[in-house]
């Protein structure tokens, strides 16, 4: 999923945001939860839920959460004020409460930009991909392991520390600056070093809004500059975006910001020493908009949403061509259904899948060893007996959250699975579609907190 988010160029606003605040033993609490950018109404942004239908948009002059999406209705959830804003961030809210048959100001509920973040440093143990894991004090924190990036109202710093760590006890800081998350790159980060007992400034360590890793996908072998094609790492920041390295081929896919485009660039770091110069060129090294292909950015603040469209560099017409076949995204490798038990009509739809490519611009996935396939179709994931062609024909179907690229860990809504005594396809509610840690097959880390042991070095910021 994006749930690393980039801004809508149009008015400014997060592709997502959290609602956050309602305990769960008050009524209503259902409200909170992600929500993901759809559109507008009214000429304000829309959010819908992750996982339900509720919707939280602009109407008749107040924000609104609404459990039946936008709709022309004075029935709803909760409510805040307007202040003259693109997006609902920092209102204040009421709820509706039965008993009182009206709605009650609760000063706890919040919508917060909280986009997951990636961490590169030097140390292994602290770099890596950070899922929002909750609030406090208002100010999102994030995990990773037995690691946290947390904000720390005194010092008005973000930390990285252990969770073991208190205070302002911590591996790593970075002056807060007023963000309200700390995946920004202009954020100047200082790493502890125990050998010395000094805080270092390291101009390699970045905190980003932006996946660890991008796949390029779609370019046709035989194709001039087919060599685009492959999955890149994050490695550093350059012009105040995310830079990607494709290992083993010297290229990178870095922001150009005189034409606001994202540029695929084999020449950059030809030269020999390739990983010892991507920081010193990162910094400051001089470079042109010369590429194998671009895009133009619109806003995004990393390169993997499959809406951007690439042109590529062809010989035969000395010009870059738009290829509608290629795209870039941060689609998981790996997929695992389940939920549906062997015995029943069409339980063979659970299992592995492997990311195998695009269909019709989206990532696609396949079991390995038959043609059984996950598919993206208008405005629902499909699963196709008969793989990847075009046809609306399919042993299961489901509706596709706005703003995810994949359908797994809430990015496809209430599967519903043909059953041939019917002649129809029937909800089934016990079907889920998660992402797997490709290396281990267990879900994903981002989304269920393993427990290891992780040997820190800290001490106070203040030291």
């Amino acid at each position: 999923s994006d749930l690393f988010g980039h801004r809508c160029v149009d008015m400014a606003v997060p592709s997502s945001l959290r609602l956050l605040g309602r305990p769960s033993t008050l009524e209503n609490s259902d409200i909170c939860g992600l929500y993901v950018h759809s559109g507008w109404n009214e000429g304000r942004a829309t959010y819908l839920q992750v996982g339900s239908n509720s919707a939280l948009y602009f109407r008749n002059g107040t924000w609104v959460v609404d459990r039946c999406g936008v709709r022309d209705s004075d029935m709803a959830a909760a409510w805040a004020k307007d202040h003259r804003q693109p997006s609902p961030l920092g209102l204040a809210w009421a709820v509706w409460k039965s008993g009182a048959k009206d709605f009650v100001a609760d000063p706890n509920v919040m919508a917060l930009e909280a986009p997951d973040v990636t961490l590169i440093s030097r140390r292994a143990d602290i770099s890596g991909e950070y899922t929002f894991a909750g609030v406090s004090e208002g100010y999102p924190y994030y995990s990773k392991g037995d690691m946290l990036i947390r904000y720390h109202h005194e010092g008005r710093k973000w930390l990285v520390a252990g969770t073991e760590h208190k205070g302002n006890h911590c591996i790593a800081y970075a002056e807060a600056q007023e963000t309200m998350h700390p995946g920004y790159g202009f954020l100047k980060w200082q790493l502890w070093n125990a050998s010395t007992g000094q805080w270092n400034a390291d101009d390699s360590c970045h905190c980003l809004a932006a996946p660890s890793v991008i796949h390029v996908l779609g370019r046709h072998p035989q194709a001039c500059n087919a060599r685009i094609c492959g999955t890149y790492h994050l490695v550093g920041v350059r012009e105040g975006r995310p830079l990607y390295l494709l290992p083993g081929k010297k290229a990178v896919i870095r922001y150009a910001p005189e034409s606001d485009r994202w540029l695929i660039d084999f020449d950059a770091l030809s030269e020999p020493g390739i990983l010892g110069r991507i920081l010193q060129w990162a910094i400051g090294g001089a470079a042109s908009e010369a590429c194998s292909a671009f895009a133009d950015a619109k806003g995004s603040t990393h390169p993997g949403h499959v809406d951007l469209e690439w042109h590529v560099w062809e010989n035969s017409q000395n010009r870059a061509v738009l290829d509608p076949c290629v795209r870039a995204t941060s689609a998981p490798v790996k997929l695992q259904v389940s939920g549906r038990g062997a015995p029943q009509e069409n339980g063979d739809i659970c299992g592995e899948y492997l990311l195998v490519g695009l269909h019709k611009g989206w990532p696609a996935y396949q079991k390995p060893g038959v043609t059984m396939a996950i598919r993206r179709e208008k405005s629902r994931w499909i699963i196709d007996r008969e793989g990847l062609r075009d046809s609306l024909t399919c042993v299961a179907y489901a509706s596709a959250t706005p703003g995810f690229e994949h359908p797994g860990d809430g990015g496809s809504r209430r599967w519903h699975v043909y059953e041939s005594c019917s002649g129809c396809h029937a909800l089934d509610l016990a079907i889920t579609v998660r992402v797997e840690d490709p290396a281990s097959g267990e879900p994903n880390a981002k989304r269920q907190r393993v427990e290891s042991t992780v040997t820190t070095s800290h001490a106070h910021f203040g030291a």
